[in-house]
């Protein structure tokens, strides 16, 4: 996503569109469901499994218990992007269990062939005879326009018909086993409540055609517009024990134009657009650049008051940065894994982004880093002016998180009233086990 504004109204009614018609189209019947008897007894434990009256934001207001309450015909064993689509699309809003088997790619036609840049490209679109058009040096610093562009966005939209998938209200979609995992696209969350997501691999939502936004950064940048996991106006929402990545086409690979890296992938998981009452435990975050937003643009005043989420026992492994960035949002960060190397593929930049009106509160939270990360580069502000920390370790040692931001921003107005104070957890563990505890636990296929 583009600094500072993000995506734009008009591109995300697009992909609201896109999502639904791709829900629609869905015509391959999910699998027979076998009996109780024939299923793992970790499926049986796990499929109906609710979240904790008291754990984190998501147990708010009612709490999420996803597709709990699922009729027999209402649980559907899934292989497929068909079977996928064709699940969600049957119940509707109706609770509802989707078990991920083995691996779904999102990005195949109908008779499951892989489709990839030649199948989504606009006859039209040349992406050498674009970046010539749009070079700065020549187009300057106007947002791209004329019939290339055209033929990119329609490029895009024929990418988005088939790796946007929307989920449902009342939805629990749990991977089987430890493989399960969907790959090449989008779970959209889009204005839903009550979803459950547990125990899935999800990796490389590689977007073919990114936009060029030459008012991006002083140099401009590509901007990719797919998240793994995308939550947007979503409600009651658990996201538990998947792992997410780039998979197998990291960012380094990229080619570069008009002097910038082209910027394939977007988030992992990303939170905004008055999004509320969510927690997110035992992931695994890894390898990627700009991980989990929460809140898209200091211009969305609305999510003032929303926003409120809760991150426990996550895993971040070599994640450049937003892990995460908050913007408004009441969040409260409490005995997260970070794994930060300045020498990696993905280096550190930071990892808690102090962003506009947001109130986070970091409890027994653990850095191990590598290659000289310093203690002012675990926080960034941007914008911000209240953090709250307790108990964090960096490297053994006990780290002032405040104190580093402050360090950082010697003229910044900053303070520790972050005006709320969480009553919604479980036991918070002692700094000295998180390390422990998380690598042991965190990521799917360790339910």
């Amino acid at each position: 996503m583009s600094q500072p504004s993000h995506r734009s109204a008009t591109r995300w009614r697009l992909l609201t569109a896109l999502a639904c018609m791709a829900l629609a189209a869905g015509c391959v019947a999910p699998s027979f469901v076998p009996p109780l008897s024939e299923k793992t007894s970790a499926s049986v434990d796990v499929m109906r499994q609710v979240l904790a009256a008291n754990d984190g934001w998501g147990a708010a207001e009612g709490g999420t218990r996803g597709g709990a309450d699922a009729t027999p015909e209402h649980v559907f064993d899934v292989r497929n992007r068909s079977e996928l689509v064709a699940a969600l699309e049957r119940a509707g809003s109706q609770p509802k269990i989707v078990r991920i088997h083995g691996t779904i790619d999102l990005s195949v036609d109908d008779a499951l062939r892989p489709m990839g840049e030649a199948e989504y490209r606009d006859p039209v679109f040349d992406f050498a005879a674009y970046v010539k058009a749009y070079d700065p040096a020549t187009w300057g610093k106007n947002p791209p326009t004329g019939p290339l562009e055209d033929a990119r966005k329609r490029s895009s939209a024929n990418q988005a018909k088939r790796v946007v998938v929307r989920v449902p209200s009342n939805t629990s979609l749990i991977g089987v086993g430890g493989d399960a995992q969907i790959l090449h696209g989008m779970l959209f969350l889009d204005k839903v409540d009550n979803v459950i997501v547990r125990n899935i691999h999800f990796a490389d939502a590689f977007d073919y055609f990114p936009e060029w936004d030459p008012k991006d950064n002083a140099h401009g940048e590509w901007n990719s517009e797919y998240d793994t996991v995308a939550l947007r106006g979503a409600t009651h929402v658990w996201i538990d024990h998947c792992t997410f990545s780039d998979g197998d086409r990291p960012d380094h690979t990229a080619r570069v134009a008009l002097g910038r890296p082209i910027q394939h992938h977007d988030g992992l998981l990303d939170i905004t657009l008055q999004s509320n009452f969510v927690t997110v435990s035992y992931n695994h975050f890894k390898n990627h650049d700009k991980t989990n937003l929460v809140g898209s643009s200091d211009s969305q005043k609305l999510d003032e008051g929303k926003l409120k989420v809760s991150f426990h026992h996550n895993l971040w492994e070599n994640t450049k940065e937003r892990s995460p960035r908050v913007r408004y949002g009441q969040v409260h960060l409490y005995n997260n894994l970070y794994l930060a190397d300045k020498a990696a593929e993905y280096a550190h930049g930071y990892s808690i982004g102090v962003g506009l009106n947001s109130r986070i509160y970091a409890q027994n939270n653990v850095w191990e880093s590598k290659g000289g990360v310093l203690d002012t580069q675990l926080t960034k502000l941007w914008k911000g002016s209240t953090l709250f920390g307790q108990g964090n370790l960096h490297n053994g040692r006990a780290v002032d998180l405040l104190s580093g931001l402050r360090s950082a921003n010697p003229g910044a107005a900053l303070s520790a009233d972050v005006g709320w104070q969480p009553v919604l957890h479980g036991a918070i563990e002692q700094a000295s086990e998180v390390s422990r505890s998380v690598r042991a636990k965190a990521g799917a296929g360790r339910l």
